[in-house]
Formats: C-alpha cells, structure tokens, sequence
C-alpha cells in the first residue's frame, strides 16, 4: 500500500480549477435516447437473503475497531494487516434484544442531515463525487440539493436518475455550467449524467466496444481532460434470479476492452459510478449466503478482477481501507427494507477505480459519505486528487 500525503482541508485558492462562464457553452447538452436491453433493477433478493441472515446470526462480543471519523469526511488511512479477507463482524444484542451496528462510529439515520458540512476541497486538488440517486425526482425531495452544495465538487456524476429528459436547475448552472445526460429509452429506468465546473476536451456518450454500443448510452459518459479521462459509469445488474448475467459478462468484456482503448492514448483513468458488484467479502454484509444474488457471484467478481488486473487498476477505497477485520462494514447501499440501514446491513457497489500512476501519485482521498443518506437508497462516494484534470 503506497502511503498518502495528508493535506489539510482549507479554502481553495485563486489556483484552483474555475467554471467556465461564457453564455454560449452554458447550454445542457443531452444524449440522444435510444433503444436498450432490458433495463437493470436492484435485486429485491439481496434484501430478503440480508434480512433472513441476519436472524439467524449469532451474536459477537468483540468489539470493531474505529476506522475514522466519517463525519468530517476523510477517512484514516490504515495498513492491510492480512492479505486474506476477514469475515464481517456480526451485528452486537442490547440488553433489549435489539441488534445494532458493530461499527463504532456507523451512521444510522434514515433521512439526509440538514443543514450538512462536509470537509472543503483542499488547495491544488480536484474534488469528484459519484452517487446513485435511486430516481432523481424522489431524490429532489428528500435532500439532493442539500448534499451538493454542501460537497462542492468539481465534477458530479449521477446514476439512475431514472428521467427521460434533463431537469433544469437540479444544479447551479453558473457552478457547474457544463453537463451531459445520457437516457434508458424505457420510462423509469438508469440513466447516467455528469456535472462539471471545467470544460472537458471531449466527450463519449454509451460504450463504443459493446457489440451493441446504442443500448449503452444510458449507462455511461466519457469526458476527456488534458491529463485524464472521467467515466460515469452505471453498470447493468444480473437481476433477480440472475436473468441478465449472460449479458452482464458482455458489458464486463466490453468495458475492459474501452478502458484499454483509453489507456493506450497516454492518459489517467478515473472510473467511477455503481459498478454493481460487491469485489471481496468484506464489500458486503452477509457474503456467505449472497453467492447467488446479483452483484456478488463468482461471475461478477472474476469479471471486476480481470479488469482491474489486466488494465492495471486500483480500487482506491479498498486499496486505502485494506481487508482486515477493522475495515469491514463500510458499505454505500442499505435497502429501504428490513431496516437495513439501522442495522447496519449493507453492500458496496460504488467506486472510483484508477490506474496505478495515478493512485500512487494524485489519489489524496477516497471516501464513501455514510452520513449522508436519506436522498437514496445509496450513500455518495468521493474522489480527491492532485493537480488538475
């Protein structure tokens, strides 16, 4: 594990990245919608399984570690104490029979924290923040505006906004002056979008080395910046009873393939989004009996470990946090069911993956935002790098 520079948050100084003001690239400028595969949906089994699980759990009497205070957002960076994965802590019994979360310092609430203070990017770095709003009309209810302005990132990417069409002022047009919306022609299902204070150089709608690259362009874009490339990426589930692996597996060889196109022109990486899969045992609540439901089957995990291997990336968050027992319950889904986020039951299914050169070199933070959720069955993740885009 490569050690991080620490820097302190402060204000950002006249250096930082700016927005662009010019009236005539103010426009939104949305993905043509297109026809698409059966859209993908969370499994409703991953909640059920989680909930029957946790019955039968025997209870622990050790304690978890602390790993940092997420309230301020930046977590501590600690050692990988084993290479083999440890299993998830279970859930501690009060007096009262009641099971709480084993984490010291879990968040628990159900609705998004107003008012809400999260950490200011540091000077010279780049703030992007990736979340799954679950349907962007509910989440405009319920605090989505609440946790932009409070993060202030220089680049937002959303998944499953679920709308057919771009919603006007969802942000401040003259902070993030540029956006791009990608659309599922089905009512109702994914969707992709990103919001940026600086103009890319370029920009991909769908991806180009599907076998069927219209279908795509509901699930990711692509923007190019003179030192890197930024994907928003909102990967197809395998659904309930895993009707849709077969066609999951094609998206898996299909985005390795893209990232590879990417990393042969001389640029950084930096993919991010709900990837739909749960890596490693201790990226989800209850592995031992999930090895079936969507997002965690031998399948999807070989297929994430062959992209991060042959394309020579890092899963920032994982790589900072290691897999020992002390870094287990970290999740950014809780279902809206069972209790899920009381108790602490959750999967990791957002990113931000890299490649090595830049982990090693830019990566200042990789954080996920657990005390802010509420807008979403899903909580944000963050990125923070050196430099500039």
């Amino acid at each position: 594990m490569v050690a991080k520079p620490k820097l302190a948050s402060s204000t950002r100084a006249s250096s930082r990245l700016t927005a662009k003001t010019d009236a005539s690239n103010n426009s939104k400028v949305a993905v043509e919608k297109v026809s698409a595969t059966p859209p993908a949906t969370k499994s409703a089994k991953r909640a059920t399984q989680d909930a029957d699980d946790e019955e039968e759990e025997e209870t622990a009497s050790t304690e978890d570690k602390d790993d940092g205070d997420y309230a301020g957002g930046a977590a501590k960076k600690q050692k990988k104490t084993s290479a083999t994965t440890a299993a998830p802590p279970a859930l501690k019994k009060q007096k009262s029979g009641t099971k709480v979360p084993i984490r010291t310092n879990s968040h628990t609430n159900t609705s998004m924290p107003n008012p809400l203070v999260l950490p200011k990017t540091p000077d010279n770095c780049v703030k992007i923040t990736s979340w799954n709003v679950s349907g962007l009309n509910s989440s405009l209810k319920k605090g989505f505006k609440t946790y932009i302005t409070a993060e202030d990132a220089d680049v937002i990417c959303i998944q499953e906004h679920k709308v057919q069409q771009p919603l006007l002022n969802i942000v401040d047009p003259k902070v993030y002056p540029f956006s791009w919306w990608g659309f599922e022609e089905k009512k109702g299902y994914a969707g992709v979008a990103m919001f940026c204070k600086t103009k890319p150089i370029n920009v991909t709608a769908g991806l180009p080395t599907h076998p069927d690259p219209a279908c795509t362009k509901g699930r990711i874009v692509t923007l190019e910046y003179p030192t890197c490339f930024i994907l928003g990426c909102y990967v197809p589930n395998a659904g309930q009873e895993l009707v849709r692996l077969k066609e999951r597996m094609v998206w898996d060889i299909a985005m390795k393939a893209w990232l590879l196109d990417l990393k042969s022109k001389g640029k950084q990486i930096i993919w991010t989004g709900d990837l739909n899969v749960c890596h490693l045992p201790i990226d989800l609540r209850n592995p031992s009996t999930n090895t079936k439901s969507a997002g965690f089957t031998p399948e999807e995990r070989a297929g994430f470990s062959k992209i991060l291997e042959e394309v020579d990336l890092v899963d920032t968050f994982r790589e900072i946090q290691g897999t020992g027992e002390e870094a287990a319950g970290q999740y950014s889904y809780f279902s809206y069911r069972f209790q899920c986020r009381v108790k602490g039951i959750g999967w990791r299914l957002d990113y931000f993956v890299t490649d090595q050169k830049m982990y090693k070199e830019r990566v200042v933070e990789s954080v996920i935002r657990d005390e802010c959720y509420g807008a979403s069955d899903h909580v944000p993740v963050v990125l923070v790098i050196k430099g500039e885009l």
